[in-house]
């Protein structure tokens, strides 16, 4: 068994899976997307679903823009103006006619993040967005879930806090286990951070905003 003792309702707005390597985040959201089977207990989806994966194989014969135009929108496949919509709003425009296999792992997640929106989906999945991006696209997806959990349902998997912060909820799992679910003030504590990653952590607070440091001994 994979992930034990999760109950969760997933609304509007984001909800963050939030743990280290190997905590069963990514076998959650392929079990909502249908690619995981679930072998005890239940889940019901009401509404259309993206899944935006952490990995994408390099060897797939496609340019960025026809990989976001194999997206379904509805009850069709997303169009040219969809595609060039989606490719703009996470910057990428720019490398549409190149092929996945010549891009970085930061530009395939991009544009599997841009195949997501192009869906238009009810409720998106999106597995590690800001991992191996450099700061300027890490600062423009964080923005770009922000404004996608404004509109729709959006459940990120991530080891970074700073979106767990800005969350609606936060389910915090450790080995296949759920160590706190939550409203982010509520569960990501000092305490509950030591127990999900292993390590101190510090939170400071200044100015309505909350920071979080892993201290170096």
């Amino acid at each position: 068994m994979v992930v034990k003792g999760l109950s969760l309702t997933v609304g509007g707005g984001l909800t963050v899976l939030l743990g280290p390597n190997g905590s069963g985040k990514t076998t959650v959201m392929k079990a909502i997307f249908g690619s995981a089977r679930v072998i005890k207990g239940w889940l019901k989806v009401n509404g259309s679903v993206a899944y935006a994966p952490a990995e994408v194989d390099g060897l797939v014969n496609l340019t960025v823009m026809e990989a976001v135009k194999t997206a379904r929108r509805g009850y069709g496949w997303v169009n040219d103006d969809d595609a060039m919509n989606a490719l703009m709003k996470v910057g990428i425009v720019g490398i549409r006619n190149i092929r996945l296999s010549e891009l970085s792992t930061g530009q395939k997640r991009l544009t599997m993040i841009a195949r997501a929106i192009a869906s238009n989906a009810d409720l998106m999945l999106i597995d590690e967005p800001t991992a191996n991006l450099d700061p300027g696209n890490r600062y423009r997806m964080i923005n770009i879930i922000r404004e996608l959990a404004n509109q729709r349902a959006v459940m990120v998997a991530t080891h970074d806090v700073d979106i767990a912060l800005m969350a609606n909820q936060v389910v915090m799992i450790r080995d296949g286990n759920v160590i706190g679910i939550g409203e982010p003030n509520e569960v990501l504590t000092e305490g509950k951070l030591m127990q999900l990653y292993g390590i101190k952590v510090k939170l400071i607070r200044h100015n309505n905003e909350v920071h979080v440091v892993f201290p170096i001994d």
